[in-house]
């Protein structure tokens, strides 16, 4: 029985690492689509936006499901847009404000 829920243990741990190293190559494949993309530069290139671009586990998480092929469509590409500049700059509230107290 331990040995049965050691096994699942790891079985566990090991489908996690595999789903995490797909999302990272996501990630990394949606940001360098994004790259393309003029607004975004505009954050990419600040060095406090980049940061919490690369760091909040939300904005991760949206920008591993963002769909490229969609991305050339201007109404998906506008609601991704909005979804990521209210995130970022609600984040960068909350850095500004924490950094004030």
């Amino acid at each position: 029985m331990v040995s049965l829920i050691h096994f699942a243990s790891i079985v566990s741990v090991i489908t996690l690492s595999l789903f995490k190293d797909v999302s990272d190559k996501q990630y990394k494949k949606n940001i360098d689509a994004l790259r393309q993309e003029i607004w975004f530069q505009m954050y990419w290139n600040d060095p406090e936006y980049q940061a919490i671009l690369k760091e909040d586990p939300q904005l991760r998480k949206i920008i591993c499901y963002i769909n490229r092929e969609k991305l050339e469509k201007q109404r998906y590409a506008a609601w991704q847009r909005k979804k990521i500049i209210t995130i970022v700059e609600k984040k960068a509230q909350e850095v500004e404000e924490d950094t004030q107290i």
